[in-house]
């Protein structure tokens, strides 16, 4: 893993000799003898980042929703989210990291695969039932052991993509809810709006300009949007940059100036509007008020 200077500390995927896999495994004992430093701070990770935990207890924060780790666990990251570790020393398992273009199809029935795994709508925390988790592990420890011996070779790549799939295709069963009632047309929109606005989100584009690139009607956007989250395509732009708004917040020491510039508002005054009717708190209200929760909360 590889970090930069910015206000978020940005974690990338960086293993040379894994370049070419983009996945690798590590144990928990292995990261904290790896990187000791990445680990009290939050961070921003370009990465999936999947943990399962075979041992002690802990507590996670994944943009500000603290999660509660046991055995049993299966804590899920994705490329963008700002994490915070609270690595109890008695916390073990098995953390797989998976680069974003690791998982890009080369071939039709790895995305055929991709289309049945859906990671865009896992959730950052669950407990599957304890033969699945103990398969997933399983799958996760072989994983592991071909990630460690691989020779640089194709068809070692290739055994280790098929793997990669085939574990993610086991944790799908529990991550995923099933509803019958979203048709997979309405959920390929909503992947590719879902794509869309997190490479575009700090233009302020419209649901209309997102129908635009996309080739479909506002409507259409909107209700797969509903039927996929519940809420409308206005609604998922709105909440996309309060997130992100609340990350710099409370993750950097910007000025609300800087946020709202970088959020894509021509003036400052019309981000705190939009943050206030949101929120329910201006920018700087919030800032405080989540950072003495923070305090507060490590200091127990």
């Amino acid at each position: 893993m590889r970090k930069d200077s910015s206000s978020i500390r940005n974690i990338y995927f960086h293993n040379p000799r894994l370049a070419r896999l983009g996945s690798e495994v590590l144990t928990l004992a292995e990261l904290r003898e790896r990187a000791p430093s990445t680990l009290t701070a939050p961070q921003r990770v370009d990465f999936h980042l999947l943990l399962m935990v075979e041992n002690g207890c802990s507590q996670h924060l994944v943009d500000f929703v603290e999660l509660s780790l046991k055995p049993g666990s299966v804590l899920f990251v994705r490329p963008g989210q700002v994490q915070q570790w609270k690595l109890d020393p008695s916390l073990e398992g098995y953390m797989l990291l998976i680069r974003g273009d690791a998982l890009a199809p080369s071939i039709v029935r790895a995305g055929s695969d991709m289309t049945l795994i859906r990671l865009e709508e896992w959730p950052a925390h669950i407990e599957p039932p304890a033969r699945l988790f103990a398969k997933a592990r399983d799958s996760l420890i072989r994983l592991r052991e071909d990630i460690t011996a691989f020779d640089g070779s194709e068809n070692h790549a290739a055994l280790i993509s098929h793997n990669l799939l085939s574990l993610l295709l086991t944790l799908a069963q529990c991550m995923l809810l099933p509803n019958s009632a979203i048709g997979h047309r309405e959920a390929d929109i909503h992947r590719l709006f879902t794509t869309e606005l997190e490479q575009h989100f700090t233009q302020r584009l419209s649901v209309l300009d997102y129908a635009k690139r996309l080739g479909y009607s506002q409507s259409t956007i909107s209700r797969a949007s509903v039927a996929v989250t519940g809420h409308t395509a206005k609604e998922a732009i709105d909440r996309r940059i309060a997130l992100e708004a609340k990350r710099l917040l409370v993750h950097s020491n910007t000025t609300v100036a800087y946020i709202a510039h970088q959020l894509g508002f021509a003036e400052a005054t019309n981000f705190v509007k939009f943050f206030k009717r949101r929120e329910g708190l201006t920018p700087l209200e919030y800032r405080s008020k989540t950072l003495g929760n923070l305090i507060n909360q490590n200091a127990i």
